[in-house]
């Protein structure tokens, strides 16, 4: 199954996110997350992000982040999360 995340990531969309990644985890299907339109991306989101892989690697599903814009890689890069990893 897969998400398309939305340009503005910030702590508002921190929760329908979360809950979005936790129907796809749920769902024990592969999670797979286009990244490509991400133009502002916080922490809470990162760390959303960060919970959801975490969830869906212990579940043994993988996980993809295709076409991560350079303003989510720089955004997990200073803050040390690293969500664009495959499992």
């Amino acid at each position: 199954m897969s998400i398309v995340l939305s340009p503005r990531l910030d702590t508002a969309a921190a929760a329908p996110l979360r809950q979005s990644l936790l129907k796809l985890v749920d769902a024990g299907a592969p999670v797979a997350i286009d990244a490509a339109a991400v133009d502002q991306i916080g922490q809470a989101c990162l760390q959303v992000l960060a919970a959801a892989r975490a969830a869906a690697v212990a579940r043994g599903l993988s996980w993809q982040v295709a076409f991560p814009s350079v303003a989510m890689v720089e955004a997990g890069t200073l803050a040390a999360v690293d969500v664009l990893a495959a499992a």
